[in-house]
């Protein structure tokens, strides 16, 4: 998946990372779930420790609950664990993202605004993604890296403008499960139901998924509820968002300096001062250069050589 900046890369590959863990995690515990329930079939008065021993030697950890854990807790519970664990680090890892990203902008603010959707949309009364959008790119914007990049970052499968909004609210939704695992040992209040109510509105059309919303009730007061399914669909409209801002900030001032910050700071790429005239060649040669930047191949060289000689890295 081509992204432009490395915040954005580097949110992509930690969410790769998580899951990687979390699948591999979540077999490893079915089949010592089936061993413990097997040993335990054949030795019922097995003790705490003998459990630990058996199953946890050379481990360096004390497996002191493997009767509880693997035999009285069941399978779907531990999922429903798993996913928690998996949604608030997303999350965690989103508003990182965010935080990393939008604050090389002069605007305050900015990480706030794209955890929400657009002023007026699903019950929102305070500036979001769209307005941090414009409020981005109002730091400058260069049209040289509109047509080198633009093209190319928002054609992005994951790219989603048009449902950008109702992915934040459905982020909302997620959020406000987070905050009430978080902060109010698991119980909904009103800002938790709201989330949910607006979440319930949207359709799979809405949100540009293979699925509709997986969504669980939350009334105020009760236990919220996360479950492995919703985990998933949180990190791929996560991946989604963060494709669709990238794209959207990749023609900015800021990703134009980015961009040179990348070409100037490769040896080998400061070492080419003449560009060949055959035009097969030219074209291959600053394709070349935005890979090998960091970046990828663009859609139109010809604003890129436009760049390269105004900032005086090819010679005249």
């Amino acid at each position: 998946m081509q992204l432009f900046f490395t915040e954005s890369r580097d949110f992509a590959a930690r969410n790769l990372q998580l899951f990687s863990f979390i699948h591999t995690s979540s077999v490893a515990l079915w089949n010592l779930r089936w061993q413990v329930q097997g040993f335990v079939g054949v030795r019922p008065d097995a003790s705490a420790g003998e459990l630990s021993g058996r199953f946890a030697s050379g481990t360096n950890i004390r497996a002191n609950n493997l009767e509880d854990t693997c035999i009285n807790t069941s399978w779907e519970d531990q999922l429903d664990q798993f996913a928690q664990v998996v949604s608030v680090n997303l999350i965690a890892m989103y508003e990182g993202w965010a935080e990393e990203l939008m604050s090389k902008f002069s605007l305050p603010n900015l990480a706030k605004r794209v955890q929400w959707p657009s002023k007026g949309k699903y019950g929102n009364v305070r500036d979001g993604v769209s307005e941090a959008l414009v409020q981005a790119k109002s730091d400058g914007i260069s049209q040289e890296m509109e047509q080198a990049f633009y093209p190319v970052y928002s054609a992005n499968r994951k790219y989603s403008l048009s449902h950008l909004d109702a992915l934040l609210a459905l982020y909302r939704y997620h959020k406000e499960i987070r905050n009430s695992m978080m902060h109010r040992g698991g119980i909904a209040d009103t800002a938790a139901e709201n989330a949910w109510r607006h979440a319930s509105s949207l359709s799979r059309s809405d949100i540009g998924l293979r699925s509709s919303p997986y969504l669980s009730t939350i009334t105020v007061g009760q236990a919220v509820k996360m479950d492995i399914g919703q985990a998933i669909q949180l990190s791929d409209m996560l991946l989604r968002i963060v494709a669709t801002i990238d794209a959207e900030l990749c023609f900015t001032s800021y990703a134009e300096k980015t961009f040179l910050d990348g070409w100037r700071n490769n040896q080998r790429l400061r070492d080419i001062r003449q560009i060949p005239g055959d035009a097969a060649k030219k074209e291959r040669t600053l394709a070349a250069i935005c890979r090998k930047a960091g970046f990828a191949s663009p859609a139109n060289t010809d604003v890129i050589y436009t760049i390269g000689r105004r900032e005086g890295l090819f010679a005249y």
